[in-house]
């Protein structure tokens, strides 16, 4: 397998603001304004780009976030 093949398969780290609202089920302007407020976790800047960390948007959720296990 190469290492392109790799980075395909693999989930996104960072994503834009659509995708991180999206995660948390709010709107684009409720997400920018908790993260104005400094209720959700900053952005990280990449040249001209926004992006959020997957990890914190997860951590901000929570574990009652996780799906159910089967018993």
């Amino acid at each position: 397998m190469t290492t392109a093949q790799k980075t395909e398969k693999s989930p996104p780290l960072l994503v834009p603001v659509a995708e991180a609202a999206r995660i948390l089920s709010i709107g684009k302007s409720t997400f920018w304004r908790h993260v104005a407020e400094k209720r959700l976790p900053q952005p990280v800047k990449i040249g001209g780009a926004t992006r959020w960390r997957v990890s914190d948007l997860q951590r901000y959720i929570g574990p009652q976030a996780s799906p159910p296990t089967s018993s």
